[in-house]
C-alpha cells in the first residue's frame, strides 16, 4: 500500500508541476535536494531503481539507478602488484578519478548500504563526475544508467554509459535495438545477400573498436567490443577481458554480413590466444532470422587454439555444408570471465569463396632477383639480401642444407621478430610474386612471413606489409610460398622473409623469386647520410596496475650503438639510483644497438597491456612522481619527471613526446610532452617525429 501510495503522491506531484510551470523539466529533474524516491522503481530513466532494488536484481539487465554520491571505491594492489581488495573512501580528498559509491542518504558511510558505480577512467562520465577533480559532487543526485551485474566483490552498476547530474545529460544512453530480445545482435535481412566475402582486417586501428560495413560487432555482456590489433607485422581483431572486473563476464560478438552458402565454397579463418582458461571460449555459429527471430547453430570447429601465447593456427574451417543453399551470418562469439589476467582471442583472414584459403603458385613473367638462390655471398650476407633500412635485422648463416645449388640462407630464430631482408630496389607500378622455398633448420617446427617494406627518400621504413603465416614447416621437406601484392605507383621496397618469434627456431630459406608481368626494376637508394641527432625518451606509460614502459627513440639515420648509455629512476624525490649499493635499479645498454627511426621500449617486469617487444627493467617501477633519466657517458641528457620532488605529474596517464621535439632536453618540461588518458598505448613501440 506504501508503494501505491508514493507512486500516487509522485504522479499528482508530476499533474502538478506540468500544470503550473510554463519551463517544463525532463521527468528526472522534479526531484530535488532531499528527494531521492523510496520507491523501488521499474528501472527505466521516469522511474529509476533506487539502492536496496538495484543490490537485489544482478540480473545482467541494463537499467537507471539513482541516489546520492557519497564516496569513492577502487581496486588496491599490494607491492607486488597483485590484487589486494577494494577501498572505499568517504571523505576528502580522494584519490581514484573514476568509480563512485550511490546511496539513499547524503551522509551514508556504511558501505554495505551503498552501491558501487563503475565508471570507465577518462571517459565523459569520470570527467564530469569523479571525486577526486570534483569534491564538491560529494551529496549530490546522481541517475546513473549502466549494468546490473556484480563489481568489486559485490552487487554493483557497471558498464556504465549515461548520467544526469546536476540538471546535465552526460555520455550516450544504451537501448534500442541492442536490447531486442529476438534479435540482439541486429541482424539484417533486407539487404541482398552476399556470393563471396573476406575480411584481412588491414583497415584496423590499433585497440580501437572496429567498425565496417556489412559487419556487425556488439557486445551482449561487458563494456568493450572487438577492437583492432597491430602487433608488427600482424593486423587482426581481437576481443579480450581487458577492463573487466574480476570475476566479471564478457560476451562479445563479431558477424559477418548476410551471405549465401554454396556446396562447393569454404570458409575459414585463423585464430590465436593468449592466457587461455577454461572459463573463456571461442565459438563459431551460423546465425539466421526468422521471423523477426534470431537462431543460432552452433558449428563445430576443429583446432581453435587453446594453448600457447599469440601463435596462430591457420585455415580453420568452419563446416556450412548443413546449410548448403540458405542465406544466413557467421557468429564468432567470445566469451570469458575476467581471472587474474587478461584473457585474449583473436581472429584474422576471414575468407568464404572458391577453395577456402588456398595458396597461389608462384608467378609468371620477368625474374627480378640476381641471387635468389642465395649461391653469391659477401660479408656474411647473401649478395643483395642486406638493406640500408632497418628492414635487415636477423642474424644470418650461410648453410649446404639447400633445395637446389650450393647454398641456402638459414635466419637465426630468436625471442623477437627477426627479418632476412634484401637490399633496397625501386618497382614501378604493376603487380608482383614474390615466391620463396622454406624449411625448418633442425627438428623443432617453424613459421615464416613473406611481404614488403615500402621505404622513403630519408630510408625510413614504413608499415611492412605481409601475407598470411606459414605454420609447422618441418626439417624434412621444402615447402614453398607465395605472396602476390600491387604497386600502384612507382616505389621502393626491401623485400622481407620474417622468422616470427611465436616459433622462435632457425628457418632455412631457398629459391627465392620475384616476378612481373607488368611491372619491372627502376633502382635503388643510397645509404642515409650519417646524422648528429641524439636519442631522447619518447614515450613514459603509468597505468593500471603493473602496465608501466617507458620508450626511447633514435631520430638519427644511422643505427646507434648503445654502449655509454644507462636509464635510471630517482625515486620518491631521492637521488638516481645507480651506485646505490642496495637499491641500484638502472639499466646500463651496452651490447645493445637502436636502428635509424626506431624505437626501445622497456617495461615492469609484471606488464601485461603491450603485446610487442619490450625488455624488462626495474627502473621500470614508478608511480607518477618519480624522475626517469636517459645518460650519456655518465652525463643526463634527458629525463621525464622532477627530480628531488614528489609531484604527481605522471600519476594515471600516458605522456607521449610532441613530433616537435627533436632532441633530448635534461630538464624537464610539460609543455614537450601530450598528456593522454590512462593505459593508452597505441602509439607504444614507434614514434612520430616532424
Amino acid at each position: 500500500m506504501k508503494k501505491i501510495l508514493n507512486a500516487l503522491f509522485l504522479t499528482l506531484l508530476t499533474v502538478f508541476t506540468f500544470s503550473s510551470c510554463s519551463d517544463v523539466p525532463a521527468p528526472y529533474d522534479i526531484l530535488g535536494e532531499g528527494d531521492v524516491p523510496g520507491l523501488t522503481g521499474d528501472g527505466t530513466k521516469e522511474n529509476p531503481y533506487n539502492i536496496e532494488a538495484a543490490q537485489q536484481k544482478q540480473d545482467g539487465s541494463i537499467a537507471w539507478v539513482q541516489g546520492y554520491i557519497v564516496g569513492a571505491i577502487e581496486n588496491v594492489y599490494d607491492d607486488k602488484g597483485e590484487f589486494a581488495g577494494n577501498k572505499a573512501s568517504f571523505t576528502a580528498p580522494f584519490n581514484i578519478t573514476s568509480n563512485v559509491l550511490i546511496a539513499e542518504s547524503p551522509d551514508e558511510t556504511n558501505e554495505s548500504k551503498c552501491l558501487p558505480v563503475k565508471i570507465k577512467n577518462g571517459s565523459d562520465l569520470a570527467n564530469a563526475l569523479n571525486l577526486k577533480d570534483h569534491p564538491e559532487n560529494k551529496g549530490g543526485v546522481l541517475l546513473i544508467q549502466g549494468e546490473l551485474s556484480a563489481g568489486f566483490g559485490k552487487a554493483a552498476l557497471i558498464n556504465t554509459t549515461a548520467a544526469v547530474f546536476n540538471n546535465k545529460e552526460i555520455g550516450e544512453e544504451q537501448g534500442g535495438e541492442d536490447l531486442d530480445p529476438d534479435n540482439p545482435l541486429g541482424l539484417d535481412i533486407s539487404v541482398a545477400p552476399l556470393a563471396d566475402l573476406s575480411n584481412d582486417f588491414n583497415d584496423v586501428q590499433h585497440q580501437a573498436d572496429y567498425s565496417k560495413v556489412g559487419w556487425i560487432n556488439k557486445a551482449v555482456k561487458g563494456n568493450r567490443i572487438w577492437q583492432g590489433a597491430i602487433y608488427d607485422p600482424q593486423k587482426y581483431l581481437a576481443a579480450s577481458t581487458y577492463g573487466v572486473n574480476s570475476g566479471e563476464t564478457a560476451e562479445y560478438w563479431f558477424v559477418t554480413p548476410y551471405f549465401t552458402v554454396s556446396a562447393d565454397k569454404q570458409f575459414t579463418f585463423k585464430a590465436t590466444v593468449n592466457k587461455y582458461s577454461e572459463t573463456m571460449s571461442l565459438k563459431v555459429f551460423f546465425l539466421q532470422l526468422k521471423d523477426g527471430k534470431m537462431e543460432r547453430h552452433e558449428i563445430s570447429v576443429n583446432g581453435i587454439p587453446t594453448t600457447g601465447t599469440y601463435q596462430w593456427t591457420s585455415d580453420l574451417k568452419v563446416d556450412l555444408s548443413t546449410y548448403a543453399g540458405q542465406n544466413g551470418f557467421v557468429g564468432f562469439q567470445y566469451v570469458a570471465t575476467r581471472g587474474e589476467e587478461v584473457q585474449t582471442y583473436g581472429i584474422d583472414d576471414i575468407l568464404y569463396g572458391e577453395g577456402g584459403g588456398e595458396v597461389p603458385g608462384p608467378g609468371e613473367g620477368t625474374e627480378l632477383l640476381t641471387n635468389g638462390g642465395f649461391e653469391s655471398w659477401a660479408d656474411g650476407y647473401p649478395t643483395g639480401w642486406k638493406s640500408a633500412s632497418t628492414a635487415s635485422n636477423a642474424t644470418l648463416e650461410q648453410s649446404v642444407d639447400k633445395r637446389s645449388g650450393t647454398y641456402s640462407v638459414l635466419v637465426k630464430g630468436a625471442s623477437s621478430n627477426k627479418r632476412l631482408g634484401s637490399t633496397e630496389m625501386t618497382l614501378k607500378a604493376g603487380t608482383y610474386v614474390f615466391s620463396a622455398y622454406l624449411k625448418a633448420a633442425t627438428t623443432d617446427k617453424a613459421s615464416a612471413y613473406l611481404g614488403y617494406a615500402p621505404v622513403d627518400e630519408t630510408g625510413k621504413v614504413g608499415t611492412y606489409v605481409y601475407d598470411d603465416y606459414v605454420n609447422n614447416i618441418t626439417n624434412e621437406d621444402w615447402v614453398t610460398k607465395s605472396f602476390t601484392f600491387t604497386l600502384d605507383a612507382e616505389q621502393t621496397i626491401c623485400l622481407v622473409v620474417m622468422n616470427p618469434k611465436s616459433s622462435g627456431k632457425d628457418l632455412l630459406i631457398d629459391d627465392a623469386s620475384l616476378m612481373t608481368k607488368d611491372g619491372g626494376l627502376v633502382g635503388g637508394i643510397e645509404e642515409p647520410e650519417p646524422s648528429s641527432e641524439e636519442l631522447f625518451i619518447s614515450e613514459y606509460v603509468e597505468g593500471s596496475s603493473n602496465n608501466k614502459y617507458i620508450e626511447i627513440y633514435n631520430p638519427a639515420g644511422q643505427t646507434v650503438d648503445l654502449s655509454g648509455y644507462r636509464l635510471d629512476i630517482a625515486a620518491n624525490g631521492k637521488e638516481w639510483s645507480y651506485g646505490d649499493a642496495k637499491y641500484d635499479n638502472s639499466m646500463d645498454l651496452s651490447g645493445k644497438t637502436l636502428a635509424p627511426h626506431a624505437t626501445l621500449v622497456f617495461k615492469h617486469k609484471q606488464a601485461t597491456l603491450y603485446m610487442g617487444e619490450a625488455l624488462e627493467a626495474n627502473f621500470v617501477n614508478f608511480n607518477g612522481d618519480d624522475a626517469i633519466g636517459l645518460f650519456k657517458n655518465g652525463s643526463l641528457i634527458d629525463i621525464v619527471g622532477e627530480k628531488g620532488s614528489t609531484n604527481k605529474y605522471g600519476e594515471n596517464k600516458t605522456l607521449r613526446r610532441k613530433p616537435s621535439v627533436k632532441t633530448p632536453n635534461p630538464v624537464f618540461t610539460l609543455d614537450e610532452w601530450e598528456e593522454l588518458e590512462v593505459d593508452e598505448i597505441s602509439g607504444l613501440g614507434s614514434h612520430i617525429m616532424e
